[in-house]
């Protein structure tokens, strides 16, 4: 009897020096995946916001679609943009979309800008919202909103005959803050 004691004892034993044992692997995964994850979050000092469009329809104020998102380079030779994010309003009962940039630049020790545009609307239809190029210093861009697949796009073109610009022409998409981390 005393022998069967030892022998159940020492499985007992071994089997709880194998839950340690799976129990540190595990702690050890996860906190290697967290040390990643926070490496991650250092390499860029701020959380943009996720990708969100919304089409609300009321009868008091209107027809209001909004996108929120940071815009990525999909072609064109545009620089990389700084860390940013957008929000796009368009109303219907004015033809105009409001676009609110905020931007972050690292080099210059976190200096924060803001900038605001206004678009007119070309047209609004139910698929989607054009509207008018906006002219800046050395591109016109004019944004593009998709309401069947709830999408934002922008496109940047030269301006003939202005040289010594670091804008240059492109299409952006508003996406999700996070995937630029990526």
């Amino acid at each position: 009897m005393n022998i069967g004691t030892i022998g159940s004892g020492s499985k007992t034993h071994t089997a709880i020096l194998f839950a340690y044992v799976a129990i540190v692997a595990a702690l050890a995964a996860y906190a290697q995946h967290t040390y990643e994850q926070l490496k991650d979050q250092r390499s860029v000092p701020v959380i943009l916001p996720g990708y969100a469009f919304y089409i609300l329809d009321d009868s008091d104020k209107g027809s209001v679609v909004q996108a929120t998102g940071t815009w990525r380079v999909t072609n064109g030779a545009i620089p990389a943009i700084a860390t940013q994010t957008s929000t796009i309003e368009c109303r219907k009962t004015g033809m105009q979309c409001v676009e609110s940039t905020a931007m972050v630049s690292v080099p210059e020790k976190g200096f924060l800008d803001a900038i605001s545009t206004v678009f007119e609307i070309e047209h609004w239809t139910d698929a989607g919202i054009v509207t008018k190029p906006a002219t800046g210093r050395c591109t016109t861009r004019f944004v593009t909103l998709d309401l069947v697949n709830r999408s934002v796009t922008s496109v940047l073109t030269e301006i003939p005959g202005v040289e010594k610009c670091k804008e240059q022409p492109g299409t952006l998409k508003l996406e999700g803050g996070v995937k630029m981390r990526k």
